[in-house]
């Protein structure tokens, strides 16, 4: 009966610390998917759109609501598009609203707000945002994108 409760104590502690262990890596990987995306971010607000694309797998499709409103398909066709922008974008300010990550195995999802601001602190309109990580080779990699305006 002894061995039996210190099987168990054991089995419990060793649960217990994988639970915590995966916990952690849970919160890692939301970090550093915020990071990645605060990356691309922070080059898009700096008016460089082709930094946008920072994080993007040479596979990666991409939709939006202004200019990309058939499915771009490649990193390629992605950065064709991102280029065409040089210039109409303006430097301006930006905060992420209600990030939301969501992993399951090698698939995080991010779901975003994206409330941009000009530099003097008018508003700009509200986007919305759903961006797929693929983990490839220990690097968290955009294999999907799609930015859409918030209609009021």
């Amino acid at each position: 009966m002894k061995n039996f409760i210190l099987l168990v104590s054991i089995l419990l502690i060793f649960t217990s610390c994988e639970m915590e262990r995966d916990t952690l890596i849970l919160e890692n990987v939301e970090q550093v998917i915020l990071a990645k995306e605060r990356q691309a971010l922070d080059r898009w607000s700096a008016g460089d759109p082709l930094g946008f694309a920072v994080n993007f797998a040479d596979d990666a499709t991409y939709f939006d609501d202004i200019a990309a409103h058939t499915r771009l398909d490649g990193l390629e066709e992605i950065k064709k598009h991102l280029g065409s922008l040089e210039g109409k974008i303006p430097a301006h300010n930006y905060e992420i609203v209600d990030p939301k990550v969501q992993v399951f195995g090698e698939v995080a999802i991010l779901t975003i707000r994206y409330h941009g601001s000009t530099t003097d602190g008018q508003p700009g309109p509200p986007w919305k945002a759903t961006s797929v990580y693929h983990l490839t080779n220990d690097n968290w990699l955009v294999v999907h994108a799609h930015w859409s305006l918030v209609k009021e």
